[in-house]
């Protein structure tokens, strides 16, 4: 078996590491049923990905994995088994619960909003996650900010923080005019983020929109009704988010203006 190879660096894990690099090969390689070779790096944008080789799987791996559980390690062997998505189950979420470490954030959730002016997000999400998810999803979510990406002329509707492990959805759909389902479609796409996450490409860029996301998407009984609805309303949605804009920079102001 080949000598796995690590790179020397600090990571901020107070407990030792479960394992050394030619042992956690070893264990890859039991687990797989074949041989394995590991590659340990400090990327912090690609922290997994497997590409096949005439000598067996090339695994290269985030030193964080080196204090991984065994059951992380034997998922992650079961997934190169079967030549699925390596980044699932419990591999993804001990990626997503670490992830602060690799990219130095501070771990600090925000004050979760959930009933807004029209809309509770904990009962959509309850309800989303019983139709799609089994009722197995455990991730927090909260309207933000109001403060949404540009996005191809439109709105970044929502957001999964893989650090935090939170969902955030745009207030502007806090609104009598949007229709329910369509909260639900934005609701049911971050909860998919979190549970597929990304997967690395051929360059080593890590893409979340992949084949199996959007057919995941797909599934959601009123999708196609919801991406039409969005392209018809969508200038309203932008004069209500800039309307929202102004609000808060005004409360922000009259903060100031109280505080003197």
């Amino acid at each position: 078996m080949s000598q796995a190879r690590q790179l020397e660096l600090a990571f901020p894990f107070e407990e030792d590491p479960r394992w050394d690099p030619p042992a956690l090969e070893e264990a890859l390689a039991r687990e797989a049923g074949r041989e394995v070779q590991v590659v340990l790096t400090d990327n912090r944008s690609v922290l997994l990905s497997v590409r096949r080789t005439t000598g067996g799987p090339l695994v290269r791996l985030h030193h964080m994995f080196l204090h991984a559980p065994a059951m992380v390690i034997a998922a992650l062997a079961r997934n190169i088994r079967r030549r699925g998505p390596a980044a699932c189950g419990e591999v993804r979420r001990f990626m997503n619960q670490n992830l602060h470490r690799v990219r130095g954030t501070p771990r600090e959730m925000p004050p979760l909003m959930t009933r807004g002016r029209v809309y509770d997000l904990g009962s959509v999400f309850a309800e989303i996650n019983a139709r799609f998810f089994g009722g197995s999803m455990r991730v927090p979510i909260t309207w933000g900010r109001g403060v949404g990406r540009a996005r191809r002329g439109g709105l970044t509707f929502g957001s999964y923080d893989p650090v935090l492990g939170l969902i955030r959805i745009h207030p502007v759909l806090d609104r009598p005019a949007v229709p329910r389902y369509f909260l639900e479609s934005v609701v049911h796409h971050e909860m998919l983020h979190h549970q597929m996450g990304g997967v690395a490409d051929r360059a080593g860029r890590t893409v979340y929109h992949t084949r199996a996301f959007r057919e995941a998407e797909a599934r959601f009984p009123r999708h196609q009704e919801a991406l039409a609805w969005e392209k018809q309303n969508l200038p309203d949605l932008l004069r209500a988010s800039r309307a929202l804009d102004r609000e808060r920079r005004a409360a922000r102001a009259a903060a100031r203006a109280a505080s003197r």
